[in-house]
């Protein structure tokens, strides 16, 4: 593992590369994306390195970049972090990230990088390949800047917990220690602004559900809180957590890794 700076945006920025021990010519890039008050190291323990088992297993490179002081400028109105005060381009950081490799790019962003997800997926079309959105809610349309956009239509896995405290799995009002956030939809109206127009199947198996549509997927964990869920970490401070899914595992079978 290696901190790397790179110029983007008129600012110097950084990420953590977790390089595989052989890389596979055809792996896409990995783009890890962390949630507000953590860097790219923190998402890293705080997931149980879900996505470093995921790298290592098809050979990819996968890369945790840092926001400006711990959080991103995302397509909300409400303005409460610094990155979006000062008008950090993240999508500028995202696009020179993926230059430097030169391969396709799936992005997995958590919360606050959820959001940013949201941002690329509308806002930078043909940037990814895939996306990855892990309880982050789009945002209503009061909320969103890029409400009029058309999202790119690539394949998209959702991930929320019925039990989050922080970004309410049926939509509404968003708080971080006790500070609004924003409002967003709930997880399936979310879903469903990226799902084709095309019915939907679902199967249930104990505390997880599947929704899809084909090219996108909801997975609701049931009694589950504001986490990214994998087989070693259980971060009790953000609501319940177990180890029945593992991220990695799904995105990877999703994606046909």
């Amino acid at each position: 593992m290696t901190r790397t700076a790179i110029a983007a945006g008129g600012r110097r920025r950084t990420y953590l590369h977790v390089p595989p021990a052989r890389v596979d010519p055809i792996a896409p890039l990995l783009l890890a994306l962390h949630g507000s008050t953590q860097t790219g190291a923190t998402m890293r323990r705080f997931s149980g390195r879900t996505l470093d088992d995921l790298a290592a297993r098809i050979g990819a490179d996968l890369v945790y970049l840092d926001g400006y002081h711990r959080a991103w400028n995302d397509a909300r109105r409400l303005a409460t972090s610094a990155a979006q005060k000062k008008d950090v381009d993240d999508v500028a950081f995202v696009r020179a990230v993926i230059d430097r490799f030169e391969r396709p790019a799936i992005a997995i962003g958590y919360s606050n990088g959820g959001q940013l997800v949201h941002k690329l997926l509308h806002g930078a079309l043909g940037l990814l390949s895939g996306a990855v959105i892990v309880a982050a809610g789009l945002p209503v349309d009061d909320d969103f800047t890029l409400r009029d956009g058309t999202p790119d239509r690539v394949p998209t896995l959702l991930l929320h917990g019925t039990a989050d405290p922080v970004v309410p799995y049926e939509g509404g009002p968003v708080r971080l220690l006790g500070r609004p956030k924003g409002t967003v939809r709930s997880a399936r109206a979310t879903a469903d602004a990226y799902a084709p127009a095309t019915d939907a199947s679902v199967a249930r198996s104990g505390d997880i559900e599947r929704t899809d549509w084909g090219s996108v997927r909801l997975v609701t964990q049931f009694g589950v809180g504001h986490v990214i869920p994998n087989r070693k970490s259980s971060p009790r401070f953000v609501g319940p957590s177990h180890h029945d899914l593992d991220l990695g595992e799904e995105a990877g079978s999703f994606f046909g890794l």
